[in-house]
């Protein structure tokens, strides 16, 4: 310490409730926070990939600024087209595409606006929820750590100073 002190080494039953808690907030700030991405017809169009197995799906939600027109196109890896869509919506109004991939492999998506501006969300839904696996392991850390803490309070040594009168 730079006072010249020193403190005790972190127990192992911190370390675990730790690293459970961070898991546990991780997982909120990753499946909870998903953000609308303005997209508008000066712009370059919103595109982006990811990894998906049979059964997964893509879900767009659109929402228009102003009358407006948008295509949805996603690829898969080999480049062929698997689905392309163009969609008119006034201001305001918004629009909820669903698309169930075939077969796993990576796909990749775009949304262009032609013509307008809107805020455009993509969820990916897996069917298998492998992404939800940070939850259980969060609390399993966190249950090890308490169990651990309160084992290591039951075996602590008590000092003590006995006084005798005489």
């Amino acid at each position: 310490m730079a006072g010249g002190g020193s403190a005790p080494a972190m127990k192992m039953s911190d370390v675990f409730i730790l690293l459970g808690v961070t898991f546990l907030i991780g997982g909120l700030f990753i499946h909870g926070f998903v953000s609308p991405v303005n997209v508008d017809a000066d712009a370059e169009p919103y595109s982006n990939g990811a990894s998906m197995l049979k059964g997964d799906t893509f879900e767009f939600t659109v929402e228009a600024e102003n009358q407006s027109s948008f295509e949805i196109e996603i690829r898969d890896e080999n480049g062929n087209v698997e689905l392309s869509e163009q969609f008119n919506l006034a201001g305001g109004e918004s629009e909820s595409i669903i698309f169930e991939v075939e077969e796993k492999g990576f796909y990749s998506y775009s949304v262009d606006f032609v013509q307008g501006s809107g805020d455009v969300v993509v969820d990916v839904d897996r069917k298998i929820l492998i992404d939800f696996i940070i939850y259980p392991l969060g609390a399993i850390c966190v249950i090890f750590g308490m169990a651990k803490r309160r084992d290591e309070m039951m075996n602590q040594t008590v000092d003590a100073v006995l006084e005798s009168e005489v």
